[in-house]
């Protein structure tokens, strides 16, 4: 197997204007490309946080429709007072109804 010829480094003694030039173009490039890599990146990262934002301000406002919802519930409980009535199931029932109404599981992510 052939071993690659050695790359011919300049030195300060025998590189050339345009050899420089050359470098600072290839430079130039290199940070460029990478300038634009990190940009797509920050793009992508971007998007998905707004993303993610957008459905937990989403869930919020569900959660906070099932708790409203719920405080009805609970307010015509306080109205009927403390006495058994027979209706606690129902009305535990009404509860969960109203919550599963209000939220989805698929809405989780």
């Amino acid at each position: 197997m052939t071993q690659p010829a050695p790359v011919s480094r300049h030195t300060v003694d025998s590189i050339t204007s345009d050899a420089l030039g050359a470098l600072y173009e290839q430079l130039d490039a290199a940070q460029q490309t990478e300038l634009a890599r990190q940009l797509a990146t920050c793009d992508k990262a971007f998007a998905s946080a707004t993303l993610r934002a957008a459905r937990a301000e989403t869930r919020a406002y569900k959660a906070e429709a099932a708790l409203d919802a719920v405080r009805v519930l609970a307010d015509e409980l306080v109205q009927h007072g403390n006495r058994r009535t027979g209706n606690e199931q129902v009305l535990g029932c009404r509860i969960l109804a109203t919550l599963d109404a209000h939220t989805n599981p698929k809405d989780q992510t």
